[in-house]
């Protein structure tokens, strides 16, 4: 199993430590994607593809590409530049230990999203995001 996805299934047990703490402008902002679907594509060895869909306040991880239509799948990129990282799973673990930070991976373009439910200003996205690292950084402590 690709390291990616043990990250995600190991925050996908403590998920709701993150969803909980959110305030009630983004629980608002997030009952608008109930039932959506993604395609996160995270780049390099250890990446991989990834479907998710957001229901009932939590996101689930998939076992294969949901039957809908194309058009109705947010499409999300984690990828690296090719000269400061060669792929995408590279970003998330320098995000992740702190030697890079969300913003610069929001405006270096290393994350990239297509969908017509964005919702989320990058201010907003990258506040979301420092959320999740702190999740992440506990699941993979517990590891050790």
């Amino acid at each position: 199993m690709a390291l990616v996805r043990d990250m995600f299934e190991r925050f996908a047990e403590r998920q709701s430590h993150f969803f909980d703490a959110l305030s009630d402008k983004s629980r608002e902002k997030l009952a608008k994607i109930e039932n959506r679907y993604s395609e996160l594509i995270v780049t390099g060895p250890e990446g991989g593809v990834f479907y998710l869909q957001y229901k009932g306040r939590r996101f689930h991880i998939l076992n294969e590409k949901p039957e809908v239509s194309y058009e109705k799948v947010d499409k999300l990129l984690l990828e690296g530049d090719e000269v400061n990282y060669p792929s995408g799973d590279e970003v998330l673990f320098d995000i992740i230990d702190g030697d890079l930070d969300p913003r610069a991976a929001i405006s270096r373009k290393y994350f990239r999203a297509n969908t017509d439910k964005l919702i989320y200003d990058t201010e907003e996205f990258a506040q979301a995001f420092e959320n999740f690292l702190k999740e992440m950084r506990t699941v993979l402590r517990k590891k050790d």
